[in-house]
């Protein structure tokens, strides 16, 4: 079992939701946390949470998709912790829109922030681990990474994106002694919802539809359960009872996935219009 007192653990996207959860969960393991986010004023508010808990951490604002941010950043992490013994990309962003009217810029926002975002990081901050010969990253990305719903086209070839650098980091890196681990998520309760880019859609029936009606988890127990994976070094991680069976049904037959959920959430979205 992992040991995480005193280790210095970096998260991006810290300021909120599952981030600040994820935060909380390794301060009151003992660990040193470093969260990073680029909304300063909430990022305030989460170290102000650590101090509370009598945790030592240090923020560091940043958007993960500019390169000379991040390397600044990784730079002042080195000179003040020697750091992180663990990375958390956690930062993510999302839009319901359908391929044709996705813009450009819609597609650089999303690469930057979900794919961009955890290549600037883990180039900056591996160098590190593999000198020291240990570390462990946490790469979340989505139950969008595995299985494909309308209007996520952008989305998901980010977040499938990062579970192809996942899986190909766990094997280059294991005979270096650092750990990787993916996580997919399906819905958790997060503050997601108030940024999320619509067009095309009707907005609120599309947040009422995904977020009211389907069950979600907790923030505070998918960190717990990320923070045991991290523990016990586990390689994968699936959130939520309903994502594990989308999950599953796809893995069985992409075929069968299509018919039992693809059809019928083309006509579930058509309403949503």
């Amino acid at each position: 079992m992992y040991d995480l007192r005193g280790k210095s653990v970096l998260i991006t996207g810290a300021a909120s939701g599952m981030g600040r959860a994820l935060a909380l969960a390794f301060a009151r393991e003992g660990a040193v946390v470093l969260p990073a986010d680029v909304d300063e004023p909430a990022l305030g508010e989460t170290s102000g949470l650590l101090e509370d808990l009598g945790v030592r951490n240090r923020p560091y604002a940043v958007d993960v998709s500019d390169r000379e941010q991040v390397f600044a950043v990784a730079a002042k992490v080195r000179e003040e912790f020697g750091g992180p013994d663990v990375l958390v990309n956690n930062a993510g962003v999302f839009v319901w829109e359908d391929f044709v009217d996705t813009t450009l810029a819609d597609w650089e926002w999303l690469m930057g922030v979900n794919l961009w975002g955890p290549i600037l990081t883990i180039k900056a901050f591996l160098p590190g681990m593999m000198e020291r010969k240990s570390g462990h990253i946490v790469n979340i990305a989505s139950l969008g990474g595995l299985v494909t719903m309308p209007t996520l086209s952008a989305y998901s070839a980010t977040k499938f994106g990062l579970v192809g650098l996942t899986e190909t980091l766990q094997h280059e890196l294991g005979p270096h002694g650092i750990s990787v681990t993916l996580v997919c998520p399906g819905n958790i309760r997060t503050p997601m919802a108030d940024h999320i880019k619509v067009r095309g859609y009707d907005r609120e029936k599309l947040i009422r539809m995904s977020y009211g009606v389907m069950p979600r988890m907790a923030a505070d127990k998918a960190a717990a359960i990320i923070l045991r994976a991290v523990k016990k070094r586990r390689s994968l991680v699936i959130l939520t009872p309903s994502a594990h069976f989308m999950y599953l049904v796809k893995r069985l037959s992409p075929d069968l996935y299509r018919v039992m959920l693809g059809k019928p959430m083309l006509k579930i979205y058509e309403r949503m219009r």
